[in-house]
Formats: C-alpha cells, sequence, structure tokens
C-alpha cells in the first residue's frame, strides 16, 4: 500500500507532468486526486499533500483550497516564496492568501530541510534561483559587492515546443526579472540578472555569475583562491544535497548535458583579476522544479530525501 495520497493541481502543464512522471515510479505514493482547467477527478479530502503546478493567481486560491481539506501543499509557482510586500510589488499583482504567508517555507533542501519536515505550505523555488543560491550563499564574507548573472535556460521553461532554428531570446535583464528578490532574499547578495532563453533547447540550465572577492582572496593566487571557493561550496552541503564542484579538463568540459536528466547541481569555479567567475548548471525542470519538489514531498513525510528519485533522475555523478 502507498503510503501517501497525492494531488496534482495543473496536472497538464509542463511542471505537472514531469510530477507526474516521477510519481508513477515511486513507490511510496498514489495519486488519487487531479485538476486542470478542463476536468476533475477524484476527492481533494483523500490527499496527504498536494502539488500546485498552476500559477500565482490560482495558487493562491488552491492552497487555501487544498489546506482547508486538511493537505499539505508544494506550491511551483512565486506565491508563496516572498512576503506580502515584496511578492505584490515584484508580481504586480494582489496576493490573495497573505493569512497563508506567515506558514509558508521556502522548499531549498540544502538550506531548510527540517523546516521542510513541518511546514503544511512550501513554496518550491525557482529554478534560476536555484542555480543561482546554492553556490553563492556559501561565499559570504569570501566574496562581495552585487552579483553580475547571465543565465541561459531551455525552453521548457515556459513552454513544450521548441524552434527549429537557433532563437536566443534575452529578456528582463538588469533588475526586472521577478526572480531577482528571490535570489537576493536566500542567497544574502545583491544580484542583477540577464536571463536568456534558448528557444530550440528543450531543457538545461548554465548560470554564469561574476562577483568580485574578498580582500583577503584577492592577496592570495588564483589557483589558491578559486580553491578555497571550491572547499567553500563543497564543503557547506551534505552528500544528499547533489551539489558538486568539478572542473574541466583536457579531457572533459562539463555541460547541461552533465546535468540534465540529473538532480544534481554542477558548480565550476574559476577567479581572474580579482573576480570569481562561477558557473551553475542543473536541470530546470527537475531540480529546479519537479524532482526539488518531489524531495520536499518526500521530506513532509518522513521519507528518504531522494527515495523514488532514482528511477526518474539520476542522482551523483
Amino acid at each position: 500500500m502507498a503510503s501517501v495520497k497525492v494531488g496534482i493541481f495543473g496536472d497538464t502543464g509542463m511542471v505537472g507532468q514531469e510530477i507526474e512522471k516521477i510519481l508513477k515510479r515511486h513507490d511510496q505514493v498514489e495519486v488519487v486526486f487531479r485538476k486542470n482547467s478542463k476536468r476533475e477527478a477524484g476527492a481533494l479530502r483523500a490527499c496527504d499533500v498536494v502539488f500546485l503546478a498552476t500559477k500565482d493567481p490560482e495558487s493562491m486560491i488552491f492552497a487555501q483550497q487544498a489546506i482547508d481539506a486538511d493537505a499539505r501543499v508544494i506550491d511551483m509557482s512565486g506565491a508563496f516564496r516572498l512576503p506580502q510586500a515584496e511578492f505584490e510589488s515584484t508580481y504586480g499583482m494582489a496576493h490573495t492568501a497573505p493569512e497563508l504567508l506567515a506558514q509558508a517555507v521556502y522548499g531549498m533542501p540544502a538550506l531548510l530541510r527540517n523546516e521542510i519536515a513541518e511546514a503544511q505550505l512550501v513554496g518550491n523555488p525557482g529554478c534560476y534561483p536555484t542555480s543561482v543560491i546554492l553556490p553563492l550563499k556559501p561565499l559570504k564574507g569570501l566574496v562581495e559587492g552585487e552579483v553580475t548573472i547571465v543565465a541561459t535556460s531551455g525552453n521548457s521553461g515556459a513552454r513544450r515546443d521548441v524552434d527549429d532554428l537557433s532563437n536566443e531570446i534575452t529578456y528582463s535583464h538588469g533588475r526586472k526579472h521577478k526572480h531577482v528578490p528571490e535570489m537576493e532574499r536566500y542567497s544574502g547578495f545583491k544580484v542583477n540578472f540577464t536571463p536568456i532563453v534558448l528557444r530550440s533547447v528543450f531543457k538545461g540550465i548554465n548560470a554564469n555569475l561574476r562577483v568580485a572577492l574578498a580582500p583577503a582572496l584577492r592577496e592570495m593566487p588564483e589557483l589558491e583562491a578559486a580553491a578555497e571557493l571550491a572547499e567553500a561550496v563543497q564543503s557547506a552541503y551534505k552528500p544528499e544535497d547533489l551539489v558538486f564542484v568539478v572542473a574541466d579538463t583536457a579531457e572533459k568540459q562539463w555541460g547541461t548535458r552533465d546535468a540534465v536528466d540529473t538532480h544534481n547541481l554542477l558548480v565550476k569555479i574559476r577567479v581572474d583579476e580579482g573576480h570569481a567567475y562561477i558557473c551553475a548548471l542543473a536541470d530546470n525542470l527537475g531540480k529546479g522544479a519537479a524532482s526539488q519538489a518531489v524531495e520536499n514531498m518526500n521530506i513532509m513525510h518522513g521519507l528518504p530525501r531522494l527515495h523514488g528519485l532514482d528511477a526518474t533522475y539520476r542522482v551523483g555523478l
């Protein structure tokens, strides 16, 4: 008998389908409720937990419905990642469930595992913030100043189909992107951010960060400073966090191919002329969305964090 009864709002969307793909191969869950814009099947009150693979306005409605039905909630939108005033100024809409924000926990297991375990409502992180926060947060005191980020994402962050011809689109540059406040709140750094969607590529995040070294590291030889940063990142995380510092060699250059269809975050670090250059690679539908959500579900229900994920995503190098 499955131990966790699951509901999915938005089950026909990109992220909803990815969550269901993982859950089909997870031996401790049963999907007993589905809802999308065209139909509803099953009983919400039968659910122990629901995934909201919905947009912000719908998530604010459905989260309350699920909680009223005594289900725990993992929300994939941005509705429960920020305080009310910050959400409303960033997303340009009124928050219609502000009373739920006080109980919402940011769903990044590498940072807040204990809080997630007790949470009624989890705001699952975005894909870009996941690739920025995890490598950046451990570097407090080792780097300083504003962080410049240029990141590419496969088209599945926005839509299912891809273009036949290469078509790279830059948008919401500077501090305009809605994920900037999320990056800053949980990394501890001020950032500017240029996202580039690759319309002819389906999956993969390649985030590139540039930030000044703190004075002590600027005095070191560049290779030593890079090693200090790499050690800070690697030692900040447990093995099950699946954050790996890797390095390019003549035989191997790490890219999105190494991260797609895995639950890993790969981090490359170099130092040049007083600045750290950090590259983070991840699967935007997995570590940046669906597989991280299922990891949160596992934590909330006392299962091993990575249980069932390895049937769909590679875990570990």
